[in-house]
């Protein structure tokens, strides 16, 4: 009988912790629970020429031969043959399928950008940094970018599958200019 007890007292316990759980998220929202343990969302600018491989599997960084060295970074990111200009207003028209997504950087700097980008569910908050380039005589382009989880779970890779897909969606819209 004893063991019946303990059993109860464990699922009761269990569900309590849930409830608790399920009251707080309710009540404040998972973003400032998030914010609350780690933190404001955007993790704050980079230099790409200063990023090493990434720590967590869950960074990725994409970026061209002459920014980043073949052992720091993903992958190689793409030379689009067109100007950087033309790059940018891809870039803008690329991210406008996408959902929860905001603009944190001042803007000041017109090639530069950085975003948080929250989670379906959860609202795990991810910081995406971007730098389009201008290569060889002004008529072909590249970009950085660098992907990084605040709240790091590895299983979950989004910030590869996003930079795979807006790279993805660059090359769409390079074939079939705006």
């Amino acid at each position: 009988m004893i063991w019946l007890t303990r059993i109860l007292t464990f699922v009761l316990g269990f569900c309590s912790l849930w409830g608790v759980l399920f009251l707080v998220v309710t009540t404040y929202g998972w973003e400032k629970v998030w914010y609350s343990i780690h933190g404001p969302a955007d993790l704050g600018a980079i230099e790409f020429a200063d990023l090493s491989k990434p720590s967590h599997p869950d960074q990725v960084l994409i970026c061209p031969e002459l920014i980043c060295k073949n052992d720091d970074r993903h992958t190689e990111s793409p030379i689009y043959a067109i100007d950087v200009d033309t790059l940018h207003t891809a870039f803008l028209k690329m991210l406008e399928p996408e959902t929860s997504l905001y603009r944190v950087d001042d803007g000041s700097d017109p090639m530069r950008f950085r975003y948080v980008q929250r989670s379906r569910l959860l609202r795990l908050p991810d910081t995406i940094s971007v730098r389009l380039f201008s290569l060889g005589d002004g008529t072909s382009s590249s970009l950085a970018l660098y992907g990084r989880s605040q709240v790091e779970i590895p299983y979950l890779n989004e910030n590869i599958k996003r930079a795979n897909r807006w790279i993805d969606r660059l090359k769409d819209l390079e074939k079939n200019p705006i």
